[in-house]
């Protein structure tokens, strides 16, 4: 009894994973058929939900337009005189909720129209979407 319990269990798990396939497979191609369809012009399917949305409002923006030189650092505490420039202030991420990244700039010292830069954001937990 237990041989034959155990080959019907086999079995059954054997033929469920075709059905599992089958059923698979007709949800593959409704779900590609509808893909489809959405991007014909004819067809019936209400695209409001799928038409972008702007997540930046200008506010946003504005608020990061100021100028170069009001964020010069001219000295550090404790740095002696460097030759090269360098920019420090705050990005305003979202003005809503009062995030915003702290940015430190620094030209290179030879070449800085050529040479790299470092740029460094300073943001808190949770501060990149």
């Amino acid at each position: 009894m237990g041989k034959a319990s155990y080959c019907a269990l086999q079995s059954f798990l054997i033929f469920s994973f075709f059905i599992a396939g089958i059923h698979g497979n007709k949800q593959t191609q409704a779900l590609r058929k509808f893909h489809r369809l959405k991007y014909k012009a004819s067809s019936q399917i209400d695209r409001s939900y799928f038409k972008p949305q702007e997540l930046v409002g200008d506010q946003i923006i504005d608020s990061n337009k100021r100028l170069k030189e009001n964020d010069k650092i001219n000295r550090l505490p404790g740095q002696p005189h460097v030759n090269f420039s360098q920019y420090g202030g705050y990005i305003t991420i979202d003005k809503l909720v009062g995030r915003a990244f702290y940015y430190y700039f620094v030209e290179s010292q030879h070449s800085h129209q050529t040479m790299p830069l470092l740029l460094w954001l300073n943001g808190g937990k949770n501060t990149f979407y």
